[in-house]
């Protein structure tokens, strides 16, 4: 669907300035997307020697959804909407906080979609290695649910 350039993250979500969290989506298709976050000591809730708390995960996982959903939209003429995050399952971190340094790869798989609601199967990796897994609950508003073939 969209393994040409992607656009910029501004252009994909509605978050601005300090909530804002992921830096770019580097890869999407129809079920997935993959974006990227390089935590840095002005990353928003940094805390000085300690790093970015690993709980902040959920949200770099909520917006590379949405990210995923602007760039499905963007690829139909459609602008980036809201989206809410109903609720998360099986959060489980392996580290306590992400270290300035470190670039985050987030993924997310499509794993159910019907009538705007979606479920994604989320990880964030760092030097391929899994540090953060979650199911996350989604839902769109207005007329445009996810349609995959076989998913819904």
């Amino acid at each position: 669907m969209m393994s040409q350039a992607l656009p910029d993250i501004e252009a994909l979500i509605r978050h601005r300035g300090t909530m804002l969290l992921i830096d770019r989506l580097i890869e999407a298709s129809e079920t997935h997307a993959v974006g990227e976050v390089l935590i840095a000591a002005s990353s928003s809730f940094h805390r000085p020697g300690r790093g970015v708390p690993a709980y902040v995960g959920l949200e770099y996982m909520a917006q590379t959804v949405a990210a995923f959903d602007g760039a499905r939209r963007l690829a139909t003429g459609e602008m980036p909407g809201v989206g809410f995050l109903l609720g998360t399952r099986r959060y489980k971190a392996e580290k306590s906080y992400f270290q300035p340094g470190e670039i985050l790869l987030i993924r997310a798989d499509m794993v159910f979609s019907e009538n705007g609601m979606a479920s994604f199967d989320c990880r964030i990796s760092i030097s391929s290695e899994t540090c953060v897994t979650a199911m996350l609950n989604v839902y769109r508003p207005e007329d445009g649910a996810y349609v995959l073939e076989g998913l819904g």
